[in-house]
């Protein structure tokens, strides 16, 4: 399965030039991958709901995917809500709202938080979304493994101040779950914020196989699903 993993310079509370950005990057991306972008990848990381509510980002994730023939998997606000959008390209869509709202910036106060583990399947894998300050919260990943997820993602709007714990966590995620972890940060900085990217992908042995770097990029990477069932077989160490 290959995964094309998008890490933009998000524009400040702009969604036409992010959205013409995004397309802009993954104009080349192989039919039939799927496609992961950041946290609140249309807006950049704003409590402003008049400028993040405007509009139906949904319907542009969803356009994306038929688009590129791909899987599509984004942070947009939808809904009212910080969620993670599952499209592919038939038009179908699965949601996910963010279930640990940022309590640095009192997220919860304008976007409520959602309360459901999602698991939807891509090909036959089994993939669970979560954004951001989830990474924080290992129940947020260990839920979805025990229902089956072979691929836990995160999409993000990380801060540079804190790659560390970025890093550390994606890779313990992938350790304790036996999962393959995929992590999609932004770069560049908002007016309060700089953004190491760093998306990274994470094997189900907790060894990092792709890393995006600091700077605007796609990185292209193929999972072989395979090797979630060798490692829970080999150590069977993902129980309740």
């Amino acid at each position: 399965m290959r995964i094309a993993l998008v890490q933009p310079d998000t524009i400040w509370h702009d969604k036409p030039a992010n959205y013409a950005n995004l397309r802009r990057l993954t104009t080349d991306v192989p039919a039939g991958s799927v496609i992961v972008m950041p946290e609140m990848c249309e807006v950049g990381f704003t409590m402003r709901k008049s400028v993040s509510t405007e509009g139906d980002s949904a319907t542009f994730v969803r356009e994306l995917a038929a688009e590129r023939n791909c899987t599509v998997i984004a942070g947009v606000v939808a809904d009212g809500r910080n969620q993670c959008v599952i499209a592919n390209a038939d038009g179908e869509i699965v949601r996910y709202a963010k279930r640990k709202p940022f309590v640095l910036v009192d997220e919860a106060k304008h976007y409520p938080a959602g309360t459901e583990a999602v698991v939807a399947e891509i090909d036959g894998v089994k993939f669970a979304p979560s954004i951001c300050y989830d990474l924080r919260h290992p129940q947020v990943y260990r839920e979805p493994a025990l229902l089956g997820a072979q691929v836990l993602i995160n999409v993000a709007n990380w801060p540079a101040t804190r790659v560390h714990h970025w890093l550390t966590l994606l890779t313990a995620r992938a350790i304790e779950n036996q999962a393959w972890v995929i992590g999609c940060n932004r770069c560049g900085k908002d007016p309060y914020v700089e953004y190491p990217g760093r998306s990274i992908i994470v094997n189900p042995l907790g060894e990092i196989v792709a890393d995006a770097g600091a700077d605007e990029t796609v990185v292209l990477h193929d999972i072989d699903i395979t090797e979630v069932d060798q490692a829970r077989n080999d150590l069977p160490f993902l129980h309740p």
